[in-house]
């Protein structure tokens, strides 16, 4: 092969691969933006982030030690943010909500994890981790709903068990 080859062949693989190498930096900057906008936002309720999860257009963290959630949810509009007390909450479930598309058909319009208030007079609390509105359709966002539902649960039981005993 003479060098002339060689030099084309490495400019084609640097042109293909330079879109990805892009993007994943581009998708990379996004994750930490909205970890440090969890971090700041934890912070000002005097909590820390032990255990996250970062998506497209949200961001979930967890303080284990004061049984806390903080939660991001990103729209064009604006940051939605919450937080959670735990001990407020009694249980967790998964909320999926469909949309009619016409005769049989559905469609995923959200899907929420949604934290049922101890106290009767108060709202109940609903985490939006996907919205038909802001994404086109769901990544992954089936398996992390799945683990936080889990591991918040896990957190209420064995805050129920410290209370019985």
């Amino acid at each position: 092969m003479d060098l002339g080859t060689i030099i084309i062949g490495i400019i084609c693989i640097v042109i293909c691969a330079l879109p990805f190498v892009l993007t994943n930096k581009n998708k990379k900057k996004k994750e930490k933006e909205l970890l440090d906008l969890l971090k700041d936002f934890a912070k000002e309720h005097n909590s820390e982030i032990t255990n996250h999860e970062i998506g497209e257009h949200y961001a979930i963290g967890i303080d284990e030690s004061k049984n806390a959630i903080s939660f991001l949810q990103k729209t064009k509009e604006k940051n939605n943010l919450q937080y959670v007390d735990l001990t407020t909450i009694k249980s967790c479930e998964i909320s999926n909500i469909s949309k009619s598309l016409g005769k049989n058909e559905t469609t995923l319009d959200k899907l929420n994890l949604k934290l049922n208030a101890i106290d009767k007079n108060k709202p109940n609390v609903i985490l939006e981790f996907y919205n038909s509105d802001i994404s086109f359709q769901p990544v992954n966002e089936f398996d992390v709903i799945e683990k936080w539902n889990k591991l918040i649960g896990n957190l209420l039981s064995t805050k129920l068990q410290s209370k019985a005993a």
